[in-house]
């Protein structure tokens, strides 16, 4: 007993002399999700029975630290039963994780990911987007380079490779060739100039590797040729070579267009499948011998704005694809996601005389609890100003004030002063109100 009490006051008053180092009995891991406690530990250099001390600790707090793994990690020892350390390290992880790919370097993705995961206790096959864990992967991998008789520097980053969708990327440290001209071949139903104008504003000048070319050509040239009902072609035979003209790599694409689809049924799915009727006619999708979807997608827009205009703040509305490959069909579903229906609450009228103000509210016509049309007060002040309710009136704006829990909306409308207004004067249009007389600026 009394040894153990020696130990504690000399741990923590030290006595004005260098830490004691004692064994560690045990090491434990708190706070972590998809790390191993064992990576952990392996990664912070200890091993059990090792002599240590506070600097020892703090090594090896430091080493986990500059894996880039970690948000934040922090630790705590006590005398444990056995005359040793009982060591605790606390841990938050640094997320999201992110897939690897390599790009231009001579190994294959397996055989970088089984190097990675026999070096590196806490690679579990993804890694968090931090400069110090694409750092420390990229010279790992340099590691494996050099073990094969191969000096090639590494270089990561994490990558874009569509909506919400990233991957850590390592590559050659010299950079990658970027892409010059984009030439194509096999293509009928689109000229090479409309594919090529489509491709240029995200292709030409960016750094050139097949799998985010491949990405970029189906996201920008897809929509081109669905325009047409071309819903299955292809891109491939990706062939590359140094350019003539600028610095950089001209590639030419081999396009197998597949064959034209004709639209088939259009239904309604989901929380409106009941107002079937109701979405069809806002729609309004025209008759079509082959698919067009940048029609579809105006139909989308049309949906929305009216499912807005009934109150529906919060729609959000999709489309899902039913191909028929043997028909050369496809139907369409549509999923439109209304939320809570928003109703009306009150007007605020401010920057205008009394009079004007009662005018102002007179004129506005969507009534306490009626669902909220959302697009009404900027139709409203274009309104006044088109018709030129006031003179010398300025800037105008809206301010809805929108509760997403009462699902109410209070709305406050702005008016300015502006003496270098020109007042548009005309007749009055039948069953309009008469423009109020003002013989100053509004108040």
């Amino acid at each position: 007993m009394a040894s153990r009490i020696l130990l504690v006051f000399l741990l923590f008053a030290g006595l004005g002399e260098a830490q004691q180092q004692f064994p560690i009995d045990s090491i434990r891991v708190d706070g972590t999700r998809f790390l191993t406690p064992a990576g952990v530990i392996k990664a912070a250099g200890l091993q059990l029975g090792q002599k240590g001390d506070t600097p020892t600790f703090d090594a090896a707090r430091d080493r986990l630290l500059a894996t880039g793994y970690f948000e934040t990690l922090g630790y705590r020892f006590k005398p444990s039963d056995q005359g040793g350390y009982d060591l605790t390290f606390e841990a938050r992880e640094m997320q999201p994780l992110y897939n690897l790919r390599a790009e231009s370097l001579p190994a294959t993705a397996a055989e970088i990911t089984a190097w990675l995961k026999e070096k590196d206790p806490l690679f579990s096959g993804r890694i968090p987007g931090t400069q110090q864990a694409l750092d420390h992967t990229s010279r790992l991998l340099e590691e494996y380079f050099t073990s094969k008789g191969k000096l090639q520097p590494v270089a990561g980053k994490i990558v874009l490779l569509g909506p919400q969708k990233y991957e850590a990327q390592f590559h050659p440290a010299s950079g990658l060739p970027n892409v010059a001209l984009v030439s194509f071949e096999g293509n009928k139903a689109v000229r090479s100039t409309d594919l090529q104008n489509a491709i240029a504003s995200v292709a030409f000048g960016q750094p050139y590797t097949e799998s985010n070319f491949r990405i970029l050509l189906e996201s920008q040239l897809g929509p081109v040729y669905e325009k047409s009902g071309y819903l299955r072609v292809k891109f491939s035979n990706f062939r590359t070579s140094p350019s003539a003209t600028v610095k950089g790599i001209d590639v030419k694409v081999t396009v197998d267009e597949g064959e034209q689809y004709k639209l088939g049924e259009v239904t309604v799915i989901g929380a409106m499948a009941d107002q079937s009727k109701h979405i069809l006619r806002v729609a309004k999708i025209p008759p079509m011998t082959t698919v067009n979807f940048d029609e579809i997608r105006s139909a989308i827009v049309r949906i929305k704005e009216a499912l807005r205009h009934e109150g529906y703040l919060d729609i959000e509305c999709s489309v899902d694809r039913e191909i028929l490959d043997d028909k050369k069909v496809v139907n369409l579903l549509l999923i439109p996601q209304p939320g809570p229906i928003y109703t009306f609450g009150t007007l605020e009228v401010k920057g205008l005389g009394l009079d004007s103000v009662a005018v102002v509210e007179k004129a506005w016509v969507v009534k306490k609890g009626e669902p909220y049309p959302g697009e009404y007060p900027t139709y409203f002040l274009r309104r006044v100003k088109e018709d030129g309710w006031f003179d010398n009136l300025g800037e105008t704006r809206a301010e809805p004030d929108i509760n997403p829990t009462t699902h109410v909306v209070n709305v406050t409308l702005y008016f300015r002063y502006d003496p270098d207004a020109v007042r548009k004067k005309r007749p009055l249009r039948p069953g309009e109100l008469p423009q109020p007389d003002q013989q100053g600026p509004p108040q």
